[in-house]
């Protein structure tokens, strides 16, 4: 059998140090991969995501097309692999940095989005990828079982200042705003119960983000937890930009943030897991409501190697 030999990247996303943030994975010159031999590697990686960099479709404008899988499946977007998968293409040369600010395309099964790389004497210094607008789903109303998916207790909500809520920006999230840190600190993920909300939800949406107004650093806004349910088990992610962007959205629907043109918001994550990270978000709000959602941060170069398939 003849193997072929596959150049991969590692990084760690949403953190300035080693070893904190959300490591990524990424092929940046995957063309001739099959969609299963992408999906082998990905769950030979056994990450939250791993990145496969193509050529993109005829007519699509966009830069380069890039696959996006979790270990089970490939999905349509995700914003740690975006921002990830933009600093190795720019850090390789592959994107020319024209000034502070270059902007690429992504072609992703969401569709075709903007990249933004900020760079300073030609290094690059933070990616920001930009979401789709905000898509809301009605409130949910069981919050009991919410609460026991993460194993918490109902009075840990505040469902009328801070409902639980789905929000798309490219990827859906239930958003689960809890009252205090503490909450998301005890907050670990109830398999059955987990379940039972999953099958309630639109097909293919498998996770929930508890969040709060308590963060740790001074200067973040919230703290907060991704929990997914994933090959029949339910896993935590570090730093979750498609969350966070659906977190930012939600922030600025609901008033918990002060409602103007353009909100910065820091959001945390991975603090329990021993993964620090810093995701900052953007929301641009005009007469019709929010316009863009932008969710970036920088990115730590760690390890380069080669896999075989």
């Amino acid at each position: 059998m003849v193997m072929r030999k596959a150049r991969y990247v590692r990084v760690d996303v949403f953190s300035e140090r080693p070893f904190c943030g959300n490591p990524l994975a990424v092929f940046p010159e995957a063309d001739g991969l099959t969609k299963d031999q992408m999906q082998l590697l990905a769950k030979e990686m056994n990450l939250s995501e791993t990145t496969f960099v193509v050529k993109p479709s005829k007519g699509s404008k966009a830069d380069f097309r890039v696959r996006i899988f979790v270990p089970d499946n490939e999905i349509p977007y995700a914003g740690h692999p975006t921002v990830g998968t933009f600093y190795v293409l720019a850090k390789e040369g592959r994107i020319k940095l024209k000034g502070p600010v270059t902007r690429a395309w992504m072609e992703a099964i969401a569709g075709v989005m903007p990249v933004d790389i900020y760079s300073s004497k030609g290094k690059v210094t933070k990616v920001v990828t930009h979401q789709n607008k905000p898509v809301f789903g009605p409130v949910w109303d069981d919050v009991r079982t919410v609460a026991e998916a993460l194993s918490l207790r109902e009075r840990d909500f505040d469902p009328g200042r801070m409902p639980v809520r789905l929000v798309s920006t490219g990827l859906p999230w239930l958003i689960a705003p809890v009252r205090t840190r503490d909450a998301v600190e005890r907050a670990a993920g109830n398999y059955s119960a987990f379940s039972e909300v999953v099958s309630k939800l639109p097909k293919g949406v498998v996770d929930i983000y508890v969040t709060c107004l308590e963060p740790v650093k001074k200067g973040s806004t919230t703290h907060s937890r991704g929990f997914s349910l994933v090959a029949k088990n339910i896993s935590e992610d570090p730093a979750t930009g498609s969350a966070s962007g659906c977190l930012g959205a939600y922030l600025v629907e609901h008033g918990l943030v002060p409602r103007k043109r353009s909100v910065s918001v820091v959001n945390e994550q991975g603090y329990e897991i021993g993964r620090p990270s810093r995701i900052d978000i953007e929301v641009v709000s005009g007469t019709s409501g929010i316009e863009q959602v932008m969710v970036g941060g920088s990115v730590v170069h760690m390890m380069d190697g080669h896999a075989y398939v």
